[in-house]
């Protein structure tokens, strides 16, 4: 019975993946040199199979983008306009999967701030009136918080991931090897699985959107199964 269902697991996923190709390593590149990193991608081990452990979200993922490319151009338009990388414009599919009105555990929005966080970099959470909730206005905050954090720790990949896993653990981890290389920070067992997930699905997508040379609808190869 057990290996009837890994075999209906297997044909699922299968079915999801069939025809559809993962950015390439030059894209990857790419998109790891438009957020500071010195590193290139067959440097960072911990991203070597990272096509194939996260195939079926990035094409997930990807689809979204597809449906909401026009609510998304103005969210990227922010972006370029304060000369941030368009690597950040994409984490709301990671975070809200690109819903405004998504509700997490304790999260709200496109952004998902929690209630602190929205409120430290500007944005009005009361009843009735819950900014978090607006595209325009979590979106000005995000920016806010993402600027915030570029210049606390002077690279966008680090600021990327505190916005991850928040300032203290990121700074405990610096400290704790004495770099902030991506490849050393996210060998560490202690690097929060969540935050190397968000970075690795951002990644994927801002290569294909942003970095590949062909602007074909991508594609994973269709024995990829996620991990």
């Amino acid at each position: 019975m057990r290996n009837i269902l890994h075999t209906l697991i297997f044909l699922c996923v299968l079915g999801l993946t069939q025809g559809y190709a993962s950015p390439s390593s030059a894209a990857l590149n790419a998109s790891l040199s438009s957020i500071g990193s010195e590193e290139s991608f067959e440097e960072i081990k911990a991203l070597s199979e990272v096509r194939e452990e996260y195939a079926t979200s990035y094409v997930s993922h990807y689809k979204r983008y597809q449906a909401t490319r026009e609510e998304y151009q103005y969210v990227e338009e922010k972006f370029k306009k304060e000369n941030i990388p368009l690597f950040f414009s994409l984490i709301p599919y990671c975070e809200s999967k690109f819903n405004p009105r998504a509700r997490g555990s304790g999260t709200a929005g496109l952004w998902q701030f929690t209630v602190r966080s929205a409120k430290n970099f500007g944005l009005s959470v009361k009843k009735g009136k819950d900014e978090r909730l607006n595209i325009n206005d979590s979106t000005d905050a995000a920016i806010r918080y993402i600027k915030s954090l570029k210049r606390e720790f002077g690279s966008w990949y680090l600021a990327d991931f505190a916005y991850g896993m928040g300032e203290g653990k990121l700074r405990r981890l610096i400290e704790k090897h004495g770099s902030k290389k991506i490849s050393v920070l996210l060998k560490d067992p202690h690097f929060p699985s969540g935050t190397k997930s968000h970075f690795a699905k951002t990644l994927l997508l801002d290569a294909t959107i942003h970095h590949s040379k062909s602007k074909e609808e991508p594609t994973v190869r269709p024995e990829a199964v996620e991990g």
